[in-house]
């Protein structure tokens, strides 16, 4: 008896505790979708995307008008009532009142500051006034360069139910939540289902949201995958379901659902995708057009038809079966709807958007990290590494290719991304050429090669700048899959640039002049493995073909990672992965992500000291010494690359502020006749200048911890009485030649023979 008596007062207790658990999940439903039963839904949480802020500092390049034009885009008011946000000039001299800002890696407080210019940079930064000492810097706050939900930056228009064709319902239902109508806003055997596929597989395979889930995660929630967003979700799914009708939560659905990106303009819901894909009204969508809008859902930027056709139209026939197998369509419709035409002709818009490239890369990161939730109305605040200035400068120099170029600028300390232009006009052609094509970079690929070379591990042969080179014509086995078991491996017969070759050279030389054969030795006898393994821990990241064309630049990479890894190059040598975003944060304020920089040394300060040199020896006297007409010669290091038949040009270069890469070339693979020197080079050198307007006095500090020795350039030892010719050379300290040179005599006999042959030692030449 006082056995039951105990067990219905444990059930008391338990009905009470889940009594009072579902009047919590009620309240906490209710508190969380009161925005929805107010009516505003997307004006709460925008999705923001900041650049960098720009600092202030003595000594940085900028104009008189780019500041103005930097603070009328910050809308900074011109203005003498000494109020936040405003500013006079007086000549070049500018009293800014700062606004102040707090970003999660900066925080600066307002302040009335003076900035002059002069000479195109900033001669003076102090506090406004007179008697203030000069400041070492001020920073002005981010630009919003790409807002999801404001201005000019959504695309929506209110959803009635009578708006919604039966086709759309039925695929969306099909394909995104076919038991949609039997739920309560959760489906358990759908979580059922994805946690057998998940395990089976390994992986995530398979999701189980319901679109009522959906709804809640997009409308309310935070995009970060937790325990605990995924339980509030639950519960407001719950909470919906019971609140509104199934009718009435598919038009919620599909009034503020994610349909992808017209440049940086959000399109949301229904309304706004049929205009923008098909421009017609929803209630006029064809089986196909719903079928289609129904697969972008799943992934916006993938399923594109604009973008990736085939892909769009495979996506469509897999809802098309969807719909087919739930008994909303025949067969017969499914087939005639999966013939429709794919929408063309993209949306023609007659303002080029300057960050439009850089943003498209930006989403591309965040919906891999977030999903794409990350950019609906109820979006982040994303901090990026966006130098606008320099974006804007770099549009230009693309502007001026006579084909198609992308430009990547990024700063080699920490590899921000600065700049990024995919193509000469995004409103044309979206795609990114900078980040997502890969081409084949010829020479520019070299400086790696002789990086392997000369910086090898322990126990492995070390070259010197000095070394000698075979650049003789000559064959070389080709790999190993093209051999032949009955003829034997086959020969490749490789080609100096107009078939000019130099027979034995040193390094430096061969490097500076691009020698193809030289390369090739140097190749041979370093390893194709010993480059790879190099090329990777410098960052870059596609498949490399494991053949001696690899020195050429045979392997296909895109412009993004190669300039990445010339920033050990330029940074003293450490490695420096490229990133985009800074930060960044949900719309409650919690710090979603902020970037650590994690540089991995590569090569000693003296190893990135000499690979500079040789750099360098390219601007003076090799394939790139065509810089000195915009007067780069003595503060640019880089190099020059040329694919076969002129395809594809690159020059990537760096000086002791920024580096940066171009490529010019065709989508598809025509012969241009381009080179690196005539067609990439310019564009490079026109984006520098303009960029350090006082890049003619920047030079480069001299190389330490180097030994400077004169060798014979025949034998690349150290120079005896006897040689003809001598050149002063850089050597590391731990591999500096110790032998003299034996091809001539030394002491009182080398230096009659050399003075009686009439061939004068050449002090101090370098080429």
């Amino acid at each position: 008896m006082k056995s039951r008596r105990n067990g219905s007062f444990l059930r008391k207790i338990l009905y009470l505790s889940l009594a009072v658990a579902l009047v919590c999940a009620g309240m906490l439903a209710e508190r969380s979708i009161s925005p929805l039963l107010s009516g505003d839904v997307t004006g709460a949480y925008p999705t923001r995307i900041y650049s960098a802020p720009a600092r202030l500092r003595a000594g940085d390049p900028l104009t008189e008008g780019e500041l103005q034009s930097r603070l009328e885009r910050l809308r900074y008011a011109a203005s003498e009532t000494p109020q936040p946000g405003t500013y006079s000039r007086k000549g070049s001299a500018f009293d800014i009142r700062m606004r102040g800002f707090s970003t999660p890696f900066r925080r600066e407080e307002p302040s009335n500051i003076r900035v002059e210019t002069s000479g195109g940079k900033i001669l003076s930064v102090s506090l406004a006034g007179e008697g203030h000492p000069p400041l070492v810097e001020a920073w002005l706050e981010p630009e919003l360069i790409y807002e999801i939900s404001g201005e000019h930056r959504i695309r929506r228009e209110r959803l009635e139910a009578a708006d919604i064709p039966k086709s759309a319902a039925d695929a969306v239902v099909a394909v995104e939540d076919r038991r949609f109508r039997k739920h309560h806003g959760v489906d358990p055997r759908s979580v059922l289902r994805a946690l057998v596929k998940n395990t089976r597989q390994g992986r995530y395979a398979e999701g189980a949201s319901t679109l009522t889930q959906q709804l809640a995660r997009s409308l309310f929630l935070s995009p970060r995958r937790t325990l605990r967003r995924k339980a509030e979700e639950v519960l407001i799914a719950l909470y919906l379901d019971a609140r509104f009708s199934k009718d009435e939560l598919l038009r919620m659905y599909l009034d503020t659902v994610y349909f992808g990106q017209d440049g940086p303009v959000s399109l949301l819901g229904l309304k706004a995708a049929s205009k923008h894909f098909f421009d017609k009204p929803p209630s006029k969508l064809t089986l196909g057009e719903s079928a289609l809008l129904a697969g972008l859902l799943r992934s916006p930027y993938n399923y594109d038809p604009f973008r990736n056709p085939e892909t769009s139209a495979a996506r469509r026939k897999t809802v098309l079966a969807a719909m087919r197998r739930e008994g909303f369509i025949s067969a017969q419709e499914e087939a005639q709807a999966a013939k429709e035409p794919l929408p063309s002709g993209r949306p023609v818009h007659p303002a080029s958007r300057g960050s439009d490239y850089f943003t498209a890369f930006v989403h591309r990161i965040l919906e891999s990290r977030y999903g794409d939730e990350a950019l609906l109305t109820h979006g982040l605040n994303v901090y990026t590494t966006l130098d606008t200035r320099l974006q804007a400068l770099a549009i230009r120099s693309a502007a001026h290719a006579r084909d198609q170029a992308a430009i990547v600028v990024l700063d080699p300390a920490d590899g921000a991304i600065r700049a990024l232009v995919g193509g000469k006009d995004f409103a044309a052609s979206p795609f990114d050429r900078a980040s997502v094509a890969r081409r084949q970079p010829g020479s520019a690929f070299k400086p790696l090669v002789f990086a392997a070379a000369l910086t090898g591990g322990p126990g492995e042969r070390r070259w010197t700048a000095a070394s000698v080179l075979d650049d003789s014509p000559r064959d070389f086995p080709t790999s190993s899959a093209d051999a032949s078991p009955s003829i034997g491996p086959a020969r490749w017969s490789p080609r100096n640039h107009e078939d000019r070759y130099l027979g034995r050279v040193s390094l430096r030389t061969a490097l500076a002049q691009s020698l193809n054969l030289a390369t090739l030795d140097l190749a041979s006898q370093a390893g194709v493995r010993r480059i790879s393994e190099l090329a990777r821990r410098l960052g870059v990241s596609s498949p490399l073909r494991q053949e001696l064309g690899l020195a050429l630049g045979s392997s296909e990479l895109s412009l993004l990672e190669l300039t990445g890894a010339y920033c050990a190059f330029a940074n003293g040598g450490r490695r420096a992965e490229p990133y985009a975003v800074e930060a960044a944060m949900d719309p409650s304020g919690e710090l979603l992500e902020y970037h650590a920089p994690a540089s991995e040394p590569i090569f000693s300060q003296e190893e990135s000291a000499l690979l500079t040199d040789l750099l360098r020896e390219t601007v003076r006297s090799g394939t790139a010494r065509n810089l000195r007409r915009w007067g780069l010669e003595n503060c640019s290091a880089g190099k020059t690359g040329t694919t076969n038949d002129g395809k594809d040009a690159w020059f990537i270069g760096y000086t002791p502020r920024l580096l940066a890469g171009v490529w010019v070339g065709s989508d598809l693979p025509t012969k241009l006749g381009l080179t690196g020197a005539k067609d990439a080079l310019p564009l490079w050198a026109e984006f520098m200048a303009a960029a350090s307007t006082a890049s003619l006095q920047e030079t480069w500090p001299a190389p330490e911890g180097l030994l400077s020795l004169e060798v014979d350039p025949q034998s690349g030892l150290l120079a005896r009485s006897g040689c003809p010719e001598r050149r002063k050379e850089l050597f590391l300290p731990d591999n500096a030649p110790k032998q003299d040179c034996p091809l001539h005599a030394g002491g009182v006999k080398g230096w009659f023979g050399r003075f009686f042959s009439g061939k004068p030692a050449k002090k101090g030449v370098r080429r």
